[in-house]
């Protein structure tokens, strides 16, 4: 299989400020505005778009889903006594 590269030249304005082109844009899903993760993989950076969800994603703490298992844990040997569960 042939590896296939597009290349375009940017210039790096002030503070690292670069322009990705609006066709690489339009191809590869960044969207307006949004965000990118970029990353320096072998020497380059890697630059992709990232998704996010469209709403708040609540975040856990660790004693939560320590109690959230442990619940877990006690409805699944219940449900296995009961034979309702391998």
């Amino acid at each position: 299989m042939q590896s296939y590269s597009e290349e375009e030249i940017v210039n790096i304005l002030p503070k690292g400020l670069i322009t990705i082109p609006k066709r690489f844009r339009r191809e590869l899903g960044f969207d307006e505005p949004g965000l990118a993760r970029i990353k320096k993989e072998k020497g380059r950076l890697v630059i992709e778009p990232l998704r996010t969800l469209p709403y708040r994603v609540r975040s856990y703490r660790d004693q939560e889903i320590e109690e959230f298992l442990k619940l877990d844990r006690e409805d699944s040997d219940k449900l296995r006594k009961k034979k309702l569960l391998p």
